[in-house]
C-alpha cells in the first residue's frame, strides 16, 4: 500500500513539474531560458519513462533529446543572440491564454471525476517491465523489423 502511494506521489510530482516546465517554455520571454525550461521538461519525461519501467526510452530521451538536440538549440540561440521578446497585448495572445486556461480547467475537471479503470490484458505492470526493456526492443527490432531497420540506417 505504501509503495503504491509513494509511486503515485512520485508520478504526480514529476508530471506536475513537467507541466510547469512546459508553461515556462511558453511563457518565458528569453529564448535561452525557454530552451532551459524545455531541457527540464525533457528530463521530467525521462523520469516518467523510468517510473513506467521503460529504461531504454528514458536513456534515449536523455541522450538524444535532452542532450544532443537541446544543446544544439542552445548553441544556435547563443550564436544568433537570443533577445527578449517584447510582449504586446494582442487578440491572438488573449485567445491563446484563454485556450490554455480552458485546457487547464478541463484537466481539473477530469481530476475531479476520480480514478479510472486500468486497461486489462497486455499492459499490466508485469508486461510493462518486459516491454520497455532494451532487450525486448532489441529482440523485436532485430527479428521482425530487421530489413526496415537496416534500410533506415543506410538512409541516415
Amino acid at each position: 500500500m505504501i509503495d503504491s502511494l509513494v509511486y503515485q506521489t512520485a508520478t504526480l510530482l514529476v508530471g506536475a513539474t513537467a507541466v510547469l516546465a512546459s508553461f515556462g517554455v511558453i511563457l518565458c520571454a528569453s529564448p535561452i531560458y525557454s530552451a532551459l525550461y524545455l531541457i527540464g521538461n525533457m528530463i521530467c519525461l525521462a523520469m516518467l519513462y523510468l517510473l513506467y519501467y521503460a529504461e531504454f526510452l528514458a536513456a534515449v530521451q536523455m541522450i538524444v533529446y535532452a542532450g544532443a538536440v537541446m544543446i544544439l538549440f542552445i548553441f544556435i540561440i547563443a550564436l544568433l543572440g537570443g533577445k527578449k521578446e517584447i510582449k504586446k497585448a494582442s487578440p491572438q495572445r488573449s485567445l491563446a491564454m484563454l485556450f490554455i486556461l480552458l485546457v487547464f480547467g478541463e484537466l481539473l475537471m477530469i481530476m475531479t471525476v476520480g480514478g479510472t479503470k486500468p486497461v486489462e490484458g497486455f499492459f499490466d505492470p508485469v508486461n510493462l517491465k518486459v516491454i520497455g526493456s532494451a532487450k525486448a526492443i532489441g529482440l523485436v527490432l532485430f527479428s521482425q523489423y530487421l530489413v526496415p531497420f537496416e534500410l533506415a540506417s543506410i538512409l541516415l
